[in-house]
């Protein structure tokens, strides 16, 4: 009740106008008059000076006067404050989300359930066509051994000087990690979505999947590194010719939290577009980048998935 009655003497002070400062109140003139008395019998003092008309307020208004606008304006200031809290705590999973390397994942890993929550909400991902170009490849306790056994034959193949230490770290990025899967894209050739939708649309499940599992208390990130484009692994891992390895999702507990990481700022990726003012028309696009049937595979920059290298800092 004091708050609207703030706001009529507010408003009064503002417009200098009993007529006018009723209507910015959304109330009557009696009714704006009936706030003003109440808060004089609660004060004590009148507020406004006699008159048929508004003559000004007393010292006594004045102070009152002061008082609702600093009282009114807190209040504002609480509102937004209480409203920005709960707008962040809506979105805190999302903003706390943290890639978390292999090295700082244990036991328990999401399990056959969790999993298919996981997968469920990596479906759920935009998607133009639902042509779901995408699949998951979960690798079992059971294969690991075979699993680092050719993620080692991949390191020799690339690096014929590999140290045994680096043998060795190949081999654990297969058997460390408590839950490991292949996330591979599956572009739709035939299909009328362009290609670069597809692979934004498996990025998109990708993400999904990962908050997923974030929500789900693991740990979760996504490696890829060049072994990705190895064609004898992608072929020994049931990988065809027109599908791509974008790379390779560790799930666990976190027995460690990564580091502080700085993170940039809306602004660094947000513009506004405003119309060009001279009358040339624009350059058109490449016709290379935009119309290429797939993405290329020669090279981990040229993957547009590609979130990490083999040297995992995380």
């Amino acid at each position: 009740m004091v708050t609207s009655q703030f706001r009529c003497l507010v408003a009064l002070g503002e417009t200098l106008h009993l007529e006018r400062a009723a209507q910015a109140s959304e109330v009557s003139p009696r009714e704006l008059l009936e706030a003003i008395r109440a808060l004089e019998a609660e004060y004590g003092h009148p507020l406004i000076e006699a008159g048929p008309r508004f003559e000004g307020f007393t010292p006594q208004g004045e102070q009152v006067l002061a008082w609702a606008r600093s009282f009114l304006q807190d209040s504002a200031d609480l509102h937004h404050a209480l409203q920005s809290s709960r707008q962040e705590s809506a979105i805190a999973p999302l903003l706390e989300r943290r890639s978390v390397s292999p090295k700082r994942l244990h036991a328990p890993g999401p399990d056959a359930e969790h999993i298919d929550l996981i997968l469920q909400a990596a479906l759920r991902a935009p998607d133009h066509g639902g042509l779901h170009p995408w699949r998951v490849l979960e690798f079992r306790e059971g294969q690991r051994a075979a699993l680092a056994d050719r993620f080692e034959q991949e390191k020799r193949r690339r690096d014929p000087l590999a140290s045994p230490a680096d043998l060795r770290r190949a081999r654990e990025h297969a058997t460390r990690p408590p839950v490991l899967l292949a996330f591979v894209v599956v572009p739709r050739a035939r299909s009328k979505v362009p290609a670069r939708e597809q692979w934004l649309a498996a990025g998109a499940a990708l993400g999904n999947l990962l908050n997923a599992a974030h929500q789900l208390g693991f740990g979760a990130i996504m490696l890829s590194g060049e072994r990705c484009f190895d064609p004898l692994l992608s072929a020994e891992l049931g990988i065809k010719a027109d599908e791509f390895l974008a790379g390779f999702v560790s799930l666990g507990s976190v027995a460690e939290a990564p580091p502080p990481r700085n993170h940039a700022l809306p602004g660094q990726v947000w513009s506004a577009w405003t119309a060009p003012v001279h009358s040339q028309a624009p350059s058109p696009p490449s016709p290379f980048f935009p119309h290429a049937p797939f993405f290329p595979q020669a090279h981990p920059l040229a993957d547009p998935l590609n979130l990490d290298i083999d040297n995992d800092k995380r």
